[in-house]
């Protein structure tokens, strides 16, 4: 990943990779020294303290702003950074149930009676949290889960798509200007390939 998490060393924004580093559920010191501008570095752990702790520091902001300005009185709300973090984890987390629940619940099936299947490298982490949100019992984790990501990324077909608006009435007379709009998609599409 270019530029990556925070804790890759190139100057990445906050990611929930950075999160689960910061609550202790990446061990850092089981990484090769592979980050870096180099590639010979270790995880910046600092690097992601220092990254919440400010992130933390502009949410108390915000709340005691909104308590200030709503004439509230007595305590503001303030959050730790681990409580930031968390919920870093939680939107994660929730962003992967929405499409299973797209596939599932949405069309009927009732997803208790089946099995999640975890795969990805941080999917173990992740795995039981999403089962629970969805109600399912039973979380499938194949040995090779953490690589299966990488598998499916490497027999992938690379796509790129293009896309724009259009108000037009489709019927015969508008076939030139479709035509000369899907040439102009299409040189896009493959510009973005190439």
């Amino acid at each position: 990943a270019h530029p990556g998490p925070a804790c890759y060393r190139k100057g990445g924004p906050l990611t929930i990779t950075d999160a689960n580093v910061f609550l202790g559920r990446i061990r850092p010191e089981t990484f090769p020294s592979i980050f870096g501008p180099n590639q010979n570095e270790p995880l910046d752990v600092e690097a992601t303290k220092r990254a919440f702790t400010e992130l933390t520091k502009q949410v108390n902001e915000y709340y005691a702003d909104e308590h200030k300005s709503q004439g509230k009185s007595g305590d503001v709300r303030t959050m730790t950074a681990e409580q930031v973090a968390y919920g870093f984890v939680c939107v994660a987390n929730e962003a992967m149930c929405r499409p299973i629940r797209a596939l599932t619940q949405a069309k009927g099936y009732d997803i208790a009676k089946h099995s999640l299947g975890c795969f990805g490298g941080a999917g173990g982490q992740h795995a039981c949290a999403i089962a629970r949100s969805l109600g399912i019992g039973t979380v499938f984790i194949h040995r090779f889960s953490g690589i299966l990501s990488a598998v499916g990324l490497s027999l992938s077909n690379v796509v790129h798509e293009v896309q724009e608006p259009c108000a037009k009435r489709y019927d015969s007379s508008q076939l030139d200007f479709l035509k000369q709009r899907m040439d102009a998609l299409r040189k896009r599409a493959i510009d973005g390939l190439v």
